[in-house]
């Protein structure tokens, strides 16, 4: 787990639509056309710099099993990430399902006990109905969709997905132990006191597990109920999920390389089920978009393979403890950078 020394200061009551990294980004596409030799990494980098005092930025190439750096500020620094923490659900259910284990086609039927907020369809969809593996992972990354991240990680098995952060190259798995569900996440935020929040971050990992069992396991979650406190950045420091942009593109990399082995191919099919506003389908045919979005939590993180099938990876993270950080944030900086990537071709291509 990652430690803090108490929640972050809850801000004034603020209108922060529909809150919490559930959001499915609407995004302009950026215009993908001739490169850009006067793209400047500096100004970029500034811009970075602006946007929220903790950052990071990675665009990098797929190389074999690696991640080859164009540029990267702070790539690094272990950020809360949210929903996009998603991608190591995905990488779990990939892993069994190669074992053996899983079946894209296995049933799963809907319960309230891990019914969660939205975003996502399924936060309404009626109890008891069943639906595949495959249908939950494709909400899970096309919609953000919480209820089906949480009946995914109770398939799998909490623990197998907290081992799934190593066996992806996290540079600092124990900070996602013990992996929260979302509902949990919701339940903690939205009703637990401030003093609740400090114990619990300050808690080992076992004393935090007992305290999710014992005091949040069993609360209802109401899709229709609204939000309770939650009105602001909330303890984004210790209660989330946490990657760095290094630890993203490895883990990015792997599900890539994944998704091209047979009976793996939906991984891949997955993963680039919503672009995340990128158009030119000439130039970029694949383009996979994962989104995390809570109150002082945005990040971005992209995989686009260009016509001539070279993979690129682009993330852009921001944490601010006290501040909302604008969910647009990300494209306005990454414009730029999309339409270099375009035409790439070695380095110094995009100014560098």
């Amino acid at each position: 787990m990652r430690h803090s020394s108490h929640p972050a200061p809850m801000l004034p009551r603020i209108l922060i639509g529909v809150i919490a990294f559930m959001t499915v980004l609407v995004l302009v596409a950026p215009q993908l056309g001739s490169a850009a030799p006067g793209l400047a990494w500096s100004t970029i980098d500034q811009q970075v710099d602006q946007i929220a005092p903790e950052h990071n930025l990675l665009v990098a190439e797929f190389s074999g099993n690696g991640c080859r750096t164009i540029h990267a500020v702070d790539a690094d620094a272990q950020l809360a990430i949210a929903s996009t923490f998603k991608i190591y659900v995905l990488g779990e259910l990939a892993r069994q399902v190669q074992a053996g284990a899983v079946s894209w086609d296995d049933p799963i039927t809907l319960t309230d006990s891990l019914r969660s907020m939205p975003s996502g369809d399924f936060a309404w969809a009626q109890a008891g109905q069943q639906v595949t593996v495959r249908q939950l992972a494709e909400a899970m990354i096309w919609q953000s969709d919480n209820t089906a991240t949480d009946h995914l990680i109770a398939h799998l098995g909490r623990e197998n997905v907290e081992r799934t952060f190593a066996a992806y190259g996290h540079a600092d798995p124990e900070a996602n132990v013990p992996l929260l569900l979302t509902r949990e996440l919701f339940a903690i935020k939205m009703w637990q006191p401030e003093a609740w929040m400090t114990q619990y971050v300050a808690a080992s990992n076992q004393e935090q597990l007992a305290l999710l069992s014992s005091e949040i396991s069993n609360m209802q979650i109401n899709p229709s109920g609204g939000w309770g406190k939650w009105n602001g950045p909330t303890a984004i420091d210790g209660i989330e999920w946490f990657a760095s942009a290094e630890d993203l593109c490895r883990a990015m990399v792997a599900l890539w390389t994944m998704g091209a082995q047979p009976g793996l191919e939906p991984v891949r099919e997955i993963l680039t089920g919503n672009r995340g506003g990128i158009g030119q389908e000439d130039v970029w045919p694949h383009v996979g978009f994962k989104a995390g979005y809570e109150a002082g939590v945005v990040n971005s993180t992209y995989v686009l393979e260009r016509d001539d099938g070279r993979v690129f990876f682009v993330t852009a993270g921001f944490n601010h403890p006290t501040g909302v950080v604008d969910q647009g944030a990300p494209l306005a900086v990454l414009g730029p950078v999309f339409t270099c990537l375009a035409t790439y071709e070695q380095a110094g291509d995009c100014g560098e």
